[in-house]
């Protein structure tokens, strides 16, 4: 279905400018529910293999405008990215970074196109953006999270020291189907493999030494666990301000993606109760064997379908109807 699309820029709370795109549906949208596209990492509003651009296309199909724009200091906006290390990009980004940023846009919408409800999607970092954003915010009305991170990267500089259980077992299946590869043990010999992994993934488990279990379930909802940990702390108080209010979140990961692994046991094995207890407000759709950024069309294409699906059962009156879209 055919869509306009406008180049637009709007300021931020701090003067800089942000460019995006914004899309509406044709004949204009039916609806004060409008999306917001929000970057992944350091990467702009198009997304990884034009992620976006192809997600934009189905969610206009359903009758939604979506805005797609770059946080300040990324891609075309103003401003500037000060930090030396990737890594503490990135964990600026998981503790909100660009809350403001997200918040600015969703004011913006308001002011020039109606948009009263938001639902906030992206990859990864945009994901956790809209995540803490929507603690803040009531105006978020939904979630739609791909690959979100529930964990710090400044805190994970050294992979080995904080892989979970699930991540260690796939790994030593991979280590083990290369043992009869020559070029496994040429690069092993290289002093390139980081040996920190390899021991505890296969060296540890044959030794009779497993690797040590994930934390263990705190007794208080929310208390830290009791060993040191790479689990963000704002992720469990923003998630549990969403559903506890009856706000929907998709949360679709790759069945490759180590962040499902964290997310199953550095948030649900924590807080399995909790989540027993509350609204039935959220879901968990995995696609089998695909990476962090769904690389390949139809790993795309099912994600696509479920964020649909999902849309219909929880915004049936803002979205078109499937005989129509």
């Amino acid at each position: 279905m055919a869509d306009s699309r406008t180049a637009v820029v709007f300021p931020n709370r701090q003067g800089l400018r942000l460019f995006g795109v914004l899309h509406l549906p044709e004949g204009g949208a039916r609806t004060d529910l409008a999306v917001i596209l929000l970057s992944p990492g350091v990467k702009m509003r198009v997304g990884p293999e034009r992620l976006y651009c192809t997600l934009t296309e189905r969610l206009v199909s359903l009758g939604l405008p979506v805005l797609r724009f770059d946080f300040y200091g990324l891609g075309d906006s103003e401003g500037e990215v000060s930090e030396e290390l990737l890594k503490d990009v990135y964990n600026h980004i998981e503790v909100g970074r660009f809350v403001d940023d997200t918040i600015d846009s969703m004011d913006w919408m308001a002011r020039h196109h109606g948009a009263r409800r938001f639902i906030l999607s992206g990859l990864c970092g945009g994901a956790i953006t809209g995540l803490l954003t929507a603690r803040h915010d009531p105006r978020v009305a939904g979630l739609l999270a791909l690959a979100i991170t529930p964990v710090l990267a400044s805190r994970s500089a050294n992979p080995s020291t904080y892989m979970t259980s699930g991540q260690l077992a796939d790994m030593r299946r991979t280590y083990l189907d290369k043992l009869l590869s020559p070029s496994a043990w040429l690069r092993l010999l290289s002093f390139k493999s980081d040996y920190r992994v390899i021991w505890r993934a296969v060296i540890q488990p044959l030794r009779g030494k497993p690797a040590a279990p994930p934390a263990p379930v705190a007794a208080a909802a929310d208390a830290a666990p009791a060993e040191p940990d790479n689990a963000n702390p704002l992720f469990p108080p923003a998630f549990f301000a969403m559903t506890e209010s009856r706000r929907p979140i998709l949360l679709v990961f790759g069945g490759s993606d180590r962040l499902l692994w964290e997310f199953e046991e550095k948030f649900v094995a924590r807080h399995q109760a909790r989540l027993a207890e509350g609204p039935p407000c959220y879901e968990v759709h995995t696609i089998a064997q695909a990476n962090h950024v769904l690389s390949f069309e139809p790993w795309q294409q099912e994600m696509m379908d479920a964020s649909a699906a999902w849309l219909r059962r929880w915004f049936a009156a803002d979205v078109r109807p499937a005989d129509v879209a």
